[in-house]
C-alpha cells in the first residue's frame, strides 16, 4: 500500500448520517486504522539492544529489527533457529539476519564535526571520522 492510496482511504471513508467516519463498512474507520498499522509494520523498523530481546519480539511490531551492535534482521513465517544467523521470534516466526556489514560511500566534502562523538565517512575509499573539534583524522589498518 502506498501513503496515497492510504491518504484516499482517509478522505473517502464512509459517513454516517450525522456526518462522522463509520466504524464498520468496506471504507469504515477500523479498516483504514488496520492498514495504517499494517503499513506502519511493514515500513518501520523496531531496535532492540540485544538477541534475547529481539527474540521478544514478533511481526506485530514490525517487519524489520534492527539489533545493535549485530545486524538488520527480517521477519518470515518459517525457519529454524541458527544462533545469530536465525532467531525464533515471540510469535512462531523467525528473524533472520540480513547485514551485519556496513557500506560507507564517499562524502565530499568532509562532513563537519559534532559535540560527543564523532562523524565517520570516507574519502576516496579512505575511512575517516572528523572528532567533536571539527578535526579529520584518518582510521589506521593493522
Amino acid at each position: 500500500m502506498t501513503i496515497s492510496s492510504l491518504l484516499s482511504r482517509i478522505f473517502n471513508a464512509d459517513q454516517t448520517p450525522n456526518n462522522t467516519v463509520s466504524w464498520s463498512g468496506t471504507n469504515g474507520l477500523k479498516g483504514i486504522q488496520d492498514d495504517i498499522a499494517e503499513e506502519i509494520r511493514a515500513r518501520g523498523c523496531i531496535v532492540v539492544p540485544t538477541l534475547t530481546d529481539l527474540a521478544n519480539q514478533g511481526k506485530t511490531n514490525s517487519q524489520t529489527a534492527l539489533v545493535i551492535g549485530v545486524g538488520v534482521y527480517t521477519w518470515q513465517a518459517t525457519g529454524t533457529n541458527q544462533g545469530i544467523k536465525c532467531v525464533g521470534a515471540s510469535d512462531g516466526g523467525h528473524w533472520f539476519l540480513q547485514s551485519n556489514t556496513l557500506f560507507v560511500s564517499d562524502t565530499t566534502p568532509a562532513p563537519t564535526g559534532c559535540t560527543g562523538g564523532v562523524v565517520l565517512f570516507s574519502d576516496g575509499g579512505v575511512l575517516k571520522y572528523v572528532n567533536p573539534a571539527g578535526v579529520t583524522k584518518t582510521i589506521q589498518t593493522i
